[in-house]
């Protein structure tokens, strides 16, 4: 059973996106901050604030930078020991949806509300890609064994070559588009949640093979503490589930120490932990506790 272990409060509007790059949590929120956490004090860190001109829906922390998508179109890197701004570009004017980091070929990949996917070099913000995908918002962007998995509003999930950028493959596992993606290390199975909230659970060759009515409304999350998965929703509710989505393991509402509005996303801190947010402008870090094992001796 996860418990929550601390309330995060100091946001002043809902939390829209979260971030942990293995040191620090950072959020974004309506009220035009991104702000960062340290865990060991439970404490908002000042030394790292950053006031936008718009919210940000979407952020991604990681290798000493913070990269900040806002709704005007506006693209930031930061990098965070150092506090400074690497680069801003605002290449569309439309609304960031999610942002990926490809660590080994140093890329931002980035998808906006009208469904333009875009590579930038991490360092300089320089544009190295751009696909006109004419698809709506895109949702999640999934970097995979080479493969690029970009979920979109209106025609399914599409995946790439991350060498040529040719499509290899496109399907459509949730009505209404997928709002995340995931894909198992060991049965090679692509999990999806959307709109339609449901979980979609589709083969290697990208053939759905089961959907799981999962919440009453729109699945904005799913990550993998350990061997279960945790999904969140515009229901308020945090599920977590066990391994192949046969049963659910836990629910957790505001009388379970949850959010008493929309669960806008979870965030996988370890196997043992991670953090949830919302519109109720609250941060909650969940621990699993450990089993109890009783001795006759």
């Amino acid at each position: 059973m996860f418990r929550s272990k601390v309330v995060l409060n100091g946001h002043a509007g809902p939390i829209y996106a979260a971030s942990w790059d293995g040191s620090f949590l950072y959020s974004s929120s309506g009220d035009k901050y991104v702000t960062r956490w340290d865990l060991t004090t439970n404490l908002q860190d000042s030394s790292f604030t950053v006031k936008l001109e718009h919210a940000a829906y979407t952020i991604e922390a990681k290798n000493s930078c913070c990269f900040i998508g806002c709704t005007d179109g506006t693209l930031l890197g930061i990098d965070t020991q150092t506090k400074t701004v690497l680069w801003e570009h605002n290449f569309f004017g439309n609304a960031w949806f999610s942002l990926s980091v490809d660590p080994d070929k140093n890329w931002l990949i980035g998808g906006d509300s009208e469904g333009n996917l875009l590579i930038l070099d991490l360092e300089t913000g320089k544009r190295v890609l751009h696909l006109p995908l004419a698809a709506g918002k895109i949702r999640a962007i999934v970097r995979k064994d080479n493969l690029c998995f970009v979920s979109t509003q209106l025609i399914g999930i599409l995946v790439f070559s991350c060498d040529t950028w040719n499509e290899i493959a496109a399907w459509e596992p949730n009505e209404l588009g997928s709002n995340t993606v995931f894909i198992d290390d060991v049965s090679g199975r692509i999990i999806t949640a959307g709109r339609d909230a449901h979980i979609t659970i589709s083969s290697p060759d990208y053939q759905v093979i089961k959907r799981i009515p999962a919440h009453y409304q729109t699945i904005y999350e799913l990550i993998a503490p350990g061997d279960q998965f945790v999904t969140a929703s515009l229901d308020k509710t945090i599920k977590v589930w066990n391994k192949d989505f046969s049963k659910v393991e836990q629910r957790i509402e505001l009388k379970q120490g949850g959010h008493n509005r929309s669960v806008n996303g979870v965030v996988l801190i370890d196997a043992l932990s991670f953090a949830s947010y919302g519109d109720d402008k609250q941060l909650i870090i969940w621990q699993k506790e450990s089993p109890i094992y009783w001795s006759d001796n």
